[in-house]
């Protein structure tokens, strides 16, 4: 089945600590697509007419698996049905992947694009280690200050995205899997565009850009 260039999208999720945030800015430099991710928590927003406060409330309270929030303040607001909040998640993907190409960093990217034809479901992963070493970094702690609260927060984020997508992870729900171990966000993203490449049938980087590129 041949990809059309011009309504690509691609869909990327990815392991904590993997670096997917890092992967779509390089895949999105290289072929020159817009990259969105918190963006799209803010369409939702305007899709759906909750406040983005709220939004980004049902993300975190999820996490902690805390539904039952009591409305004692402007800071404690009771959040809207659980299924109002998904439908505007998924719909803020939609919208924005039948805008036109581009790359969708969400949870419910791949579900919400599975059924478009242009569509390229990725999902980023990588050891343990380097994904503890990238989480501490970022946390400015030491892998061993940091593992007990980056294991707790990888099990209740999978559990989380598998409350949307049951397959979520599974190389199978994807059209590629990719390992991030050891490799740049540039190197990975220019693996990832030679895949594309076949699918399209066409070259996706411009010859400025391609000298850069790995032999």
């Amino acid at each position: 089945m041949k990809i059309e260039r011009e309504r690509m999208v691609l869909s990327l999720e990815s392991e904590l600590g993997a670096g997917g945030e890092e992967l779509a800015g390089a895949l999105g430099k290289l072929l020159k697509l817009r990259v969105l991710s918190g963006e799209l928590l803010e369409e939702a927003s305007k899709l759906s007419g909750i406040p983005l406060k709220l939004l980004r409330r049902y993300e975190e309270k999820r996490l902690r698996h805390a539904y039952d929030l009591t409305a004692t303040g402007e800071d404690d607001l009771r959040l809207p049905p659980a299924r109002d909040l998904l439908a505007a998640q998924m719909a803020a993907c939609r919208k924005a992947a039948e805008e036109g190409p581009c790359i969708l960093v969400d949870h419910h990217a791949n579900a919400a694009t599975a059924d478009l034809p242009d569509a390229v479901s990725i999902f980023v992963h990588a050891d343990r280690e380097s994904r503890l070493r990238r989480v501490a970094r970022e946390k400015g702690q030491s892998p061993e200050n940091a593992a007990h609260a980056f294991d707790k927060a990888e099990r209740e984020r999978t559990k989380l995205y598998k409350s949307v997508a049951p397959k979520w992870g599974r190389a199978s729900n994807y059209d590629l899997s990719v390992n991030a171990t050891g490799s740049t966000p540039e190197q990975l993203a220019d693996h990832i565009v030679r895949y594309l490449e076949t699918v399209t049938r066409e070259d996706l980087v411009h010859p400025t850009l391609a000298l850069g590129r790995s032999a």
